[in-house]
């Protein structure tokens, strides 16, 4: 086996490419912050400034100085993938078996990301139920209910525009049953997961919300690139001789945090699936 006839960019690229056609959460994050990422420990500094106020103009007017409200993002998770590998000149060679691999890898770091980012819903600043009662939904009460979300951000004031649901496939069905899950053939939403706009929502779908068991589920309402940050990097992508057996290895490594940076504009609905009583 060559291993110097290895292509690691073209590994890299295939299996970012993979990733990001399959992601449902990260598409929906602020990436403005990834900078240079390095390793795990690294920091993101988030820059932003505090609220202004007004005053009542009485013919004088007093300055004050602009607040620094930045954040620094903790770049907290490496994860990796290693396996055996036959032939890589063979392997690039062959399309079908490139691919195979490579999104197989993908879906490795995806599941974990996924699961990751799902489980901010804990820093919400708006909340539906709890965990010790959680709301049954059915297609009766799956309107009034995620009405309800909206209208709390709403007093948040939370911009109408870029609002996106991620919840589990049950609950996505829950929406369609009652009937106003609607889209139109010429969207521009094209993405995984997504499945059409509820209650002023983008809403998608996935296995990775937080949830316990069948008991309770946490899907997450929030502004897209706007109510979380998310910085990540694959880092690494090599092949070498194995010694401990007769075979090469293909491994890769990857980084990442992120941050809820707007809690106001995050919501959680802590919910259970409810029996329909007719279809």
């Amino acid at each position: 086996m060559a291993l110097e006839n290895f292509k690691p960019t073209l590994w890299s690229d295939m299996e970012l490419e993979k990733y990001e056609e399959s992601a449902v959460f990260a598409p929906l994050m602020n990436r403005s912050w990834e900078g240079e990422i390095k390793q795990k420990g690294d920091t993101v500094k988030i820059n932003s400034i505090a609220d202004f106020d007004d005053a009542a103009y009485s013919g004088t007017v007093t300055y004050s100085d602009i607040d620094d409200a930045s954040l620094m993002m903790l770049i907290s998770e490496d994860r990796y993938v290693a396996k055996n590998l036959g032939d890589i000149d063979k392997v690039q060679s062959t399309p079908d078996l490139m691919g195979a691999i490579s999104r197989a890898m993908a879906q490795a770091f995806l599941r974990t990301q996924e699961a990751y980012i799902g489980g901010f819903y804990t820093e919400a600043g708006i909340t539906s139920g709890s965990t010790g009662t959680p709301t049954d939904i059915t297609s009766a009460n799956v309107i009034s209910t995620i009405g309800g979300l909206a209208a709390d951000m709403d007093e948040n004031d939370v911009p109408d525009d870029g609002r996106v649901a991620v919840v589990p496939p049950w609950l996505a069905q829950k929406m369609v049953l009652a009937g106003v899950i609607r889209d139109t053939d010429n969207s521009e939403v094209l993405s995984a997961g997504y499945i059409g706009q509820f209650q002023g929502f983008q809403v998608y779908k996935s296995n990775r919300i937080s949830k316990s068991g069948t008991t309770w589920y946490a899907p997450m309402f929030f502004r897209r690139n706007d109510t979380i940050a998310l910085a990540d990097q694959l880092i690494l992508m090599e092949t070498l001789r194995r010694d401990a057996v007769m075979a090469d290895g293909i491994r890769a490594l990857m980084v990442y945090g992120g941050k809820v940076v707007r809690p106001e504009s995050l919501a959680v609905l802590y919910c259970a699936e409810g029996a329909e009583s007719a279809i």
